[in-house]
């Protein structure tokens, strides 16, 4: 199996007929038949439904399509780097963790203040999607550049870190709860309410948890956990509980009521941008740091 078996593959899912995908690949019908076969063979899986009138991916296919398009994508970039490189347009490669619960809302504005960086020093960015002890991790062992996230005290005397900008939480309900009409409230205040949490490892857990105790409830450990802040919104949509849901999350009429909690040190949550002090692109990504905050 090699790249351009691959080609033909995702060719074919997409065209759904021989003749077209033999075209977009540029080789004859009959080679282009004979090469799936041989694929099918050797990984000894049926990938396609052949009739007279089209090419069905079978069941089976699907996740060797999917994957076989990811390496395709990752062949481009390698492509492409390689011909920077030759163009003598070195790229500086960036690997850049970022935890789930900031990476979906604030991953584009972060990129596109950042513009001119990319431009001006021809960096090119690989994200890494993971929780913070992980990237932590991650970053002890050079395995990851930077990592935007909120940073925990163990961290800061290992890595050098600024603080990009603060944001407020808040407690979420169902929109249709006499809560929700509340124009604040204080963590006292909360009524004892099955609370929805994040799986073990994320961060935001842990304000989440303070505000249980303020209220006088716990936290049953055998309680809802979500993946995403985005199940944990459905969740209190259908009424399943109340969280915590800092302010890039919020979303308008979405069946969710996000009310402002009172405390003297506001209920936030601080977000980071932390490097590896020695690292190959310490001076660059601090640079970046000093325009972000």
């Amino acid at each position: 199996m090699n790249i351009r078996d691959l080609e033909y593959l995702v060719a074919l899912a997409d065209k759904r007929n021989f003749s077209l995908a033999a075209n977009v690949c540029n080789v004859s019908q009959p080679a282009l038949s004979l090469q799936i076969k041989k694929l099918e063979d050797f990984l000894g899986v049926v990938l396609f439904e052949r009739t007279p009138k089209c090419v069905t991916p079978t069941e089976d296919a699907a996740f060797i399509i999917a994957n076989a398009r990811l390496i395709l994508e990752k062949t481009a970039e390698i492509r492409r780097y390689a011909h920077e490189i030759t163009r003598g347009e070195r790229p500086r490669l960036i690997t850049l963790g970022v935890i789930p619960t900031i990476a979906p809302y604030y991953l584009p504005s972060f990129f596109e203040s950042i513009a001119r960086f990319d431009a001006q020093a021809n960096i090119r960015w690989q994200i890494l999607e993971d929780k913070t002890d992980a990237l932590i991790a991650k970053l002890d062992r050079g395995a990851i550049d930077a990592a935007i996230l909120v940073v925990p005290s163990a961290a800061t005397l290992e890595h050098e870190h600024r603080l990009l900008f603060e944001e407020d939480l808040y407690l979420a309900v169902q929109s249709k709860r006499a809560l929700a009409c509340a124009e604040a409230i204080h963590p006292g205040e909360i009524e004892d309410d099955d609370w929805l949490l994040l799986d073990e490892g994320h961060c935001l857990n842990i304000p989440i948890i303070e505000a249980c105790n303020k209220a006088g409830v716990g936290v049953d450990r055998n309680s809802f956990r979500a993946t995403s802040l985005e199940t944990l919104r459905h969740m209190v949509a259908h009424n399943s509980g109340v969280t915590l849901i800092p302010e890039m999350a919020r979303r308008d009429n979405d069946g969710v009521a996000y009310i402002p909690i009172k405390s003297p040190q506001g209920y936030k949550r601080a977000i980071s941008l932390v490097w590896r002090r020695n690292g190959l692109h310490a001076q660059l990504i601090g640079d970046i740091a000093a325009h972000l905050a």
